[in-house]
């Protein structure tokens, strides 16, 4: 009797680890998570936004191209801002994220009025919403406490 309860106390400790071993949910943070998942396409966001909004196939085109050139553009001043980051001091560094935050703002600005020519003002105010949607989304889980265990 001692052995059939020493082998099922065996089986389960070895499923349990067995289990364990294959958790493959995101840590907070996303430490696993796939770098496909982190950023989308320019032809992925604007399917996507096709989606969401019903747009043509000559809207999503066009959308698209405003991806692509958006990419471009961010990808270079990203590129810029990191030459220059590795030459300043701190205290410079703190001015610097301030001229890029008013950067990005601007350039959102921009995407924004070329996007809304493309799509029209309905479905951009549809578009604006579901954008601050997710933002709110966002900041909740940012705020959210960390899980407890594992």
């Amino acid at each position: 009797m001692k052995k059939y309860g020493m082998l099922a106390l065996i089986a389960f400790f070895m499923m349990s680890l067995s289990i364990s071993a294959q958790d493959s949910t995101p840590k907070r943070g996303g430490g696993n998570r796939p770098q496909q998942e982190m950023r989308m396409t320019a032809k992925e966001r604007a399917e996507r936004m096709a989606k969401q909004l019903q747009l043509t196939p000559e809207q999503t085109a066009q959308v698209e191209e405003l991806f692509k050139k958006q990419d471009e553009k961010r990808a270079e001043q990203m590129r810029k801002f990191r030459e220059e980051r590795q030459q300043m001091q701190q205290q410079d560094r703190e001015k610097q994220r301030e001229e890029m935050r008013a950067l990005m703002e601007q350039n959102m600005k921009e995407q924004d009025a070329e996007l809304e020519k493309i799509i029209g003002k309905e479905k951009m105010e549809q578009w604006k919403a579901y954008r601050e949607e997710q933002m709110k989304r966002a900041a909740n889980r940012r705020n959210a406490p960390a899980p407890r265990g594992r």
